[in-house]
């Protein structure tokens, strides 16, 4: 029967009373590794995890975790799990640490990452899939892990916490942004607000979205999202990257009310002889004199004020002086 979370802490701190020959050398390898005076701030996660294996897991992770950093993780700064192997069972673990949170924070949120999930490792090791279902905390963060993480923060000076997301690292990654136009968009914390880092919108997979139909019954409406990448926008067609210019010319020109406007039902006569009592709605070319017609307005692009495109420029001369 697999051992409790508790029982295999246990284990692993009753071999940190007595090191041997093989614990002390990984301790004086680590401690090279990590000196503050060292000149790389980096580490070599690989090298470390398998210090830390021999040090503090009685050499029982190497074996079986894959371990690596990843690019695409961006909500928290690291994630261990039961993956199958070929034979479609539960024996291999994957550790990931989250390159886009860790690679410009201090080595020793690295470190203290890749000590936590090192824990989570040695307890699916030992406990299997019990590890993340345990009694007291479903997120594995229960009495045997606290335990096994003090004892390693005591001995080697480390600070595992039991969270360990950098909420800004993690935010300014959420750049799809979803507003919602209910009521919550006045209440905290959120504000009506969702933030992803994936092109997601809210919908029925949320767990809260139920809730959120009966409390709010808003609709979320999409306000930012990142610039397209290189390589993205080189696949769009004209057309497509036409539209997503940013000085298109409409955006200098408005088009002046019109002080008069049409009757609606006015009888006209067919100029062709047929019809003569027919009546139809007349188009603004039909019934305005050309000299009363809608004028094209710009804006000055100095300050901003609506002319005439035929005096756009005597009003430059005028205004500005330029000419």
């Amino acid at each position: 029967m697999p051992l409790t979370d508790e029982d295999a802490a246990a284990l692993a701190m009753r071999a940190l009373d007595a090191l041997s020959p093989d614990q002390r050398v990984a301790r004086s390898a680590i401690a090279r590794m990590l000196d503050p005076d060292a000149a790389s701030p980096s580490v070599d996660i690989h090298e470390l995890f398998a210090l830390f294996d021999t040090l503090y897991f009685r050499a029982t992770l190497r074996a079986r975790v894959d371990l690596s950093w990843s690019s695409r993780l961006t909500l928290c700064a690291g994630i261990c799990e039961l993956v199958k192997d070929a034979q479609g069972k539960y024996t291999r673990i994957r550790l990931k640490l989250s390159e886009p949170l860790l690679q410009f924070r201090p080595r020793s949120d690295t470190v203290n990452t890749l000590l936590h999930e090192a824990i989570h490792a040695y307890f699916f090791v030992t406990s299997s899939w019990r590890h993340s279902r345990d009694d007291d905390d479903t997120s594995g963060h229960g009495a045997g892990f606290q335990m096994l993480a003090s004892a390693i923060n005591a001995h080697g000076g480390f600070d595992v916490a039991v969270f360990h997301t950098f909420h800004d690292e993690v935010d300014s990654y959420r750049t799809h942004v979803w507003l919602c136009d209910g009521p919550c968009r006045a209440s905290p914390p959120y504000f009506g607000l969702v933030k992803r880092s994936m092109n997601r919108a809210p919908g029925r997979s949320d767990s809260w979205w139920s809730q959120h139909q009966r409390d709010c019954g808003g609709a979320f409406a999409k306000i930012a999202e990142p610039d397209l990448t290189k390589k993205q926008v080189d696949a769009l067609s004209a057309q497509e990257r036409a539209g997503r210019q940013k000085n298109k010319i409409d955006r200098w020109i408005k088009v002046a009310p019109s002080s008069i406007g049409p009757s609606q039902g006015e009888t006209f006569s067919n100029p062709d002889g047929r019809g003569s009592s027919a009546k139809r709605e007349r188009s603004d070319e039909e019934s305005i004199p050309a000299a009363q017609q809608k004028k094209t307005l710009l804006a000055c692009p100095i300050c901003d004020v609506p002319v005439t495109e035929e005096s756009v420029n005597d009003h430059l001369d005028a205004v500005h002086g330029t000419g």
